[in-house]
């Protein structure tokens, strides 16, 4: 049922792609949708919502989230695709931003697996700075992803001047990167991440 319109009550408006949604999928996943779509709201009575900031590729993975319960990490439509290591973390502040809890838990683990090879890119720095900036200090999973890979590969990293950089502007990371290397977990003991299909940890 994904962008048909058969059966379809309600459009969604990404950048100007028109979306066709289907009230009862949406609306029973997301309090968000279901308030939007009451009739007492603008948006409602028109039978549209309309989404024109952040990544358009992002909006476009969670609704196809909520009618399959997974999303692409390649697009079929005709947006600009994020980076690789930003495609979880805009998917993830979606999420939070639609209660969609269960979303939240699988773009942190479709990142952390990323991570286990992408963590030598030269944007992975960005990706530290994107979720910084987009979550509370209270929503760790995402913050604890990048913090225990930085912590395994601390060496390798240490190394790269973009890395460097990155610890140069402080913040919450910096704070974050150095308490998990001047507290490592006791030796022996490997921090679990989670994957979509379980749990694994990193070696």
């Amino acid at each position: 049922m994904f962008n048909n319109t058969k059966y379809s009550d309600a459009t969604i408006l990404i950048h100007n792609v028109t979306l066709p949604v289907h009230k009862p999928v949406i609306c029973i996943q997301s309090a968000y949708f279901e308030k939007a779509f009451q009739e007492a709201f603008v948006e409602g009575s028109s039978g549209v919502l309309t989404f024109n900031d952040g990544s358009g590729a992002a909006h476009w993975r969670v609704f196809e989230y909520l009618y399959t319960g997974d999303y692409s990490d390649d697009l079929s439509n005709d947006f600009e695709d994020d980076p690789p290591l930003l495609k979880d973390p805009r998917v993830y502040a979606l999420a939070d931003m639609f209660f969609l809890e269960d979303l939240k838990a699988l773009s942190t683990a479709k990142l952390q697996l990323k991570l286990q090879d992408l963590w030598t890119s030269d944007s992975f720095p960005e990706c530290v700075r994107e979720i910084y900036a987009s979550t509370p200090n209270s929503d760790r999973a995402m913050r604890s992803a990048v913090v225990e890979v930085a912590r395994v590969h601390v060496r390798e990293l240490g190394k790269k001047a973009i890395f460097k950089d990155l610890i140069r502007e402080g913040g919450d990371f910096a704070v974050e990167y150095f308490e998990s290397i001047t507290f490592p977990a006791p030796l022996g003991v490997s921090k679990p991440f989670s994957t979509p299909n379980g749990f694994g940890t990193w070696s």
